[in-house]
C-alpha cells in the first residue's frame, strides 16, 4: 500500500511507534525510591512493510525475535494483531492522535492476549504501556534509545600485576544504546571483571538529565567512575589512564 493512502496520521503513527525503547531508567529511579515493581523491559518496533510493523519485547537490554504483527488498517488509526507465523488476527487496537504523540487502546470488542497490554501512549521520547486502565496502576515507562559506537582500552595491569605499563586490551567496533547497556570488557573472551555502562538518566535531586558512561566492577555491581555529558550528545569519552573509552552517536 503506498504511504500516502494510509492518511497523514497513519503514516505520522507508524513512524513515530517505529523504534527501541528500554524502561532502564524507570527501574533504576524505582530502586532509589525502594518502590520496585517493573522488571527491566526492551521494545523494539521494526517497520516490515508500508502498513505494517512487528513487535518484539524481552526482558533487559536487549530485544528477542518478533512475537506480534500491527498491521494498520487502511483510512483508520485502527491496528489489527497477529503472532507471529500466524494467519487469523487475535485482537485490534484504536488509535488516537493527541498532543505530542498517540494513545492506543485495546477495542472493547476483542481481548489481546496477556503479553499484550491493554493501553500504550507513543511519544517522540518514549513508549507507554499498561495491562490495566490507565491511571489505576503504573504503567511501563520505556524511553526511546539511540545507539552509539565505541571502543575501549583497559590497561591489562588491572588483571595481571606482571604486564607492562603501556599494554593495553583494546575492544573496537562496540555498539551500545543509551538505555542502561552493559559491555563487558572481555581479552580474548575471558572475562575482565571490568565492564561499561551508557545510560541516560535524570537526577532527581537536580533534575538534571544526563548521558553517564560509567566504569563498573562486574563482582559487585558498583560504578568506580564515571562521564557524563548532555543527553542526545553525538560523543562521550573518558581517560582515567587504567581505562579509556568513547563513543559516537550513530544519527
Amino acid at each position: 500500500m503506498p504511504l500516502a493512502a494510509l492518511g497523514g496520521k497513519g503514516a505520522e503513527l507508524l513512524e513515530l511507534l517505529s523504534g527501541e525503547y528500554n524502561n532502564h531508567e524507570q527501574v533504576w529511579q524505582q530502586k532509589l525510591d525502594g518502590t520496585a515493581s517493573h522488571e527491566r523491559r526492551h521494545w523494539r518496533v521494526e517497520r516490515t512493510g508500508e502498513s505494517s510493523l512487528a513487535l518484539s519485547v524481552a526482558p533487559g537490554q536487549s530485544a528477542g525475535e518478533p512475537a506480534w504483527i500491527f498491521d494498520l488498517l487502511p483510512g483508520s488509526l485502527d491496528t489489527v494483531v497477529t503472532a507471529v507465523g500466524e494467519r487469523e488476527p487475535f485482537c485490534m487496537y484504536g488509535w488516537v492522535a493527541e498532543e505530542n504523540g498517540f494513545t492506543g487502546r485495546e477495542t472493547p470488542s476483542s481481548r489481546c492476549p496477556a503479553a499484550l497490554p491493554r493501553y500504550w501512549r507513543v511519544s517522540a521520547d518514549r513508549l507507554l504501556s499498561s495491562h490495566g486502565e490507565p491511571g489505576l496502576e503504573t504503567p511501563y515507562s520505556a524511553r526511546r534509545v539511540r545507539y552509539y559506537d565505541g571502543w575501549i582500552a583497559l590497561q591489562r595491569r588491572r588483571i595481571d600485576p606482571h604486564a607492562d605499563k603501556d599494554d593495553h586490551i583494546l575492544i573496537r567496533g562496540l555498539r551500545a544504546h543509551d538505555g542502561g547497556f552493559i559491555v563487558s570488557i572481555t581479552d580474548g573472551g575471558d572475562a575482565t571483571g571490568y565492564a561499561l555502562e551508557l545510560a541516560r538518566l535524570t537526577y532527581q535531586n537536580t533534575s538534571t538529565a544526563v548521558l553517564k558512561l560509567g566504569v563498573i566492577d562486574e563482582s559487585s555491581g558498583q560504578t568506580l567512575s564515571y562521564a557524563w555529558s548532555a543527553p542526545l550528545a553525538e560523543r562521550i569519552g573518558m581517560n582515567l589512564r587504567w581505562v579509556q573509552a568513547g563513543f559516537s552517536r550513530e544519527d
